[in-house]
């Protein structure tokens, strides 16, 4: 039993060391945005889902892009595009570590959680205004 419980913990362990990669590991899949309004109670939604009203910080997924919508009755809407940007510094460390063996795997981790991207804000602000 207690051989079995070993080999458990060394696959866990060997898996472990497998499936992590270098952005994984240093950034992780989502990213922290922070959005404000400075037009009072107007409503914040992220990818059509309402999220907040003034302020609103959300954890965007890394993977894809996203789009921010501000809005309040009687202002026009604001659209602030969220546009994921490859950080081509991760993708060069996964092909040097690739050398050790484990460089396939630690690349289709990356690429699929979206480690390697970054978008291109963190702070989002914007004032509505009015219809005319």
């Amino acid at each position: 039993m207690q051989k079995f419980t070993t080999s458990i913990i060394c696959l866990l362990m060997a898996s472990t060391i497998l499936f992590s990669s270098c952005s994984t590991i240093l950034q992780g899949s989502k990213q922290q945005v922070s959005i404000q309004s400075l037009t009072k109670e107007s409503k914040i939604l992220v990818d059509g889902e309402e999220v907040g009203t003034d302020n609103a910080t959300v954890r965007l997924k890394r993977n894809r892009n996203h789009s921010i919508v501000v809005k309040k009755p009687g202002y026009e809407n604001k659209v602030v595009n969220m546009e994921k940007q490859t950080q081509a510094g991760y993708i060069v460390a996964d092909a040097l570590l690739g050398l050790t063996g484990f460089g396939l795997a630690w690349i289709i981790v990356d690429a699929a959680t979206g480690s390697w991207f970054k978008f291109d804000k963190d702070n989002v602000v914007v004032e509505l205004e009015k219809s005319k």
